[in-house]
């Protein structure tokens, strides 16, 4: 069996206090770097819609009326497509203080201008509470099946 007073030991390895600093330096940057994650890569033919992103916010009483979650706002408008925000009806998994149920919420969906074909980027910042996120995408337009 473990004390709690084990589980802390394995400071004693490290040789100095400097060790422990430059140690502690490198896990902080090497975590900040998982953090900052590239634009996300998204393919799309020609003629049709992507989903950027869905918006779920399930109440804790399990009703299903959505919770309240700010409008999306976006940063970086596409070159060569639109952003289009609609609200659809989300499925949210069984918990183990509700049953499975159908809620409201927000899609952004990327369509790209008739006939083009390349890539295309778009930002999109959403907020909740004191928490401001920010979604990169890199979409990649293909030619349709018609058009090769």
């Amino acid at each position: 069996m473990i004390k709690p007073y084990d589980a802390f030991k394995p400071y004693k390895t490290f040789k100095s206090c400097k060790t422990c600093l430059v140690a502690a330096a490198v896990l902080a940057i090497s975590a900040s770097f998982a953090i900052a994650q590239g634009p996300k890569e998204l393919k799309v033919q020609s003629g049709k819609s992507v989903v950027l992103i869905n918006l779920v916010s399930p109440r804790p009483d399990c009703s299903s009326n959505p919770g309240p979650f700010e409008l999306p706002v976006l940063r970086e408008k596409p070159a060569s497509g639109v952003v289009q925000i609609l609200t659809l009806v989300a499925n949210v998994a069984a918990t183990d203080k509700c049953p499975a149920r159908r809620i409201p919420s927000i899609a952004l969906i990327y369509t790209a201008k008739k006939d083009f074909i390349g890539t295309d980027s778009t930002q999109v910042e959403v907020e909740e509470g004191n928490k401001t996120t920010t979604f990169s995408f890199r979409i990649t337009v293909q030619p349709s099946a018609e058009q090769l």
